[in-house]
């Protein structure tokens, strides 16, 4: 599986999330880790529904954190890409 701006990314559900005022907190239950995310990690985790593009991913982080520099869909597909890592992502469309 490619990763891209085209794919669409989704959490799995065994991942539970505690917010933070800079960021959230992910455990993990099936693989008993935790894992701690800063607020753009927050943020690009929130939107790994299932519903939205890496493409848009981009748009809603550039707007929320007002970051019109060219890196931030370089830095979103890495980020998505160390959750696919992590195991914190499932792909449904290949089960």
């Amino acid at each position: 599986m490619e990763i891209n701006e085209n794919f669409v990314p989704v959490t799995k559900e065994c991942v539970e999330v505690e917010e933070l005022d800079d960021g959230c907190i992910l455990y993990d239950t099936e693989n008993d880790e935790v894992h701690s995310l800063n607020s753009t990690a927050a943020s690009v985790w929130i939107c790994c529904d299932g519903k939205h593009s890496i493409r848009e991913i981009a748009v809603v982080v550039e707007k929320h954190f007002k970051s019109e520099s060219k890196p931030v869909l370089r830095d979103i597909i890495k980020t998505i890409k160390d959750f696919s890592k992590k195991e914190l992502l499932t792909f449904p469309y290949l089960v």
